[in-house]
C-alpha cells in the first residue's frame, strides 16, 4: 500500500475551511459597564446565520439551532430557515443513514437569537 502525503495546496485548503468555519460559527463577546464596575454583563451574540449546517459532536445543541434528522419546520418561529431553504416545510435526513453510530451530528441554525 503506498502512503500517500498531504500536498501544500491540501493543507492550504483544509486552514481556510477552518478558518471559514470559524469566522461564520465565532460568538461575539460584549461587555457592558464601566472598568470599576463590580457587575459586568456579558452577552454573547451569535452571528450565524439562520440556514447554515454544521458537524456536531454530541447532543447538546445550541439554542437555537437543529439537528438535520427530516423534521417538519412549519412552525412560525422558523419562518427565516423556510425562506432560507427556499420555502421547504421539511428539514433533509442528514443524520440517519451514513453513519448512524456516530456521535456527530449535522445541525442547522434555525433561529436568529
Amino acid at each position: 500500500m503506498k502512503n500517500k502525503a498531504f500536498t501544500m495546496i491540501e493543507v492550504m485548503m483544509a486552514l481556510i475551511v477552518v478558518s471559514i468555519m470559524l469566522a461564520v460559527m465565532a460568538p461575539v463577546i460584549t461587555t457592558t459597564g464601566s472598568s470599576s464596575n463590580q457587575n459586568t454583563e456579558v452577552k454573547i451574540m451569535d452571528s450565524t446565520p439562520v440556514g447554515v449546517i454544521v458537524a456536531w459532536w454530541g447532543t447538546n445543541y445550541p439554542e437555537g439551532w437543529l439537528p438535520v434528522n427530516g423534521q417538519s419546520i412549519i412552525e412560525p418561529e422558523y419562518e427565516a430557515l423556510r425562506n432560507a431553504l427556499g420555502g421547504l416545510d421539511t428539514l433533509p435526513d442528514l443524520n440517519g443513514g451514513a453513519n448512524p453510530g456516530s456521535s456527530t451530528t449535522w445541525i442547522i441554525k434555525a433561529v436568529k437569537k
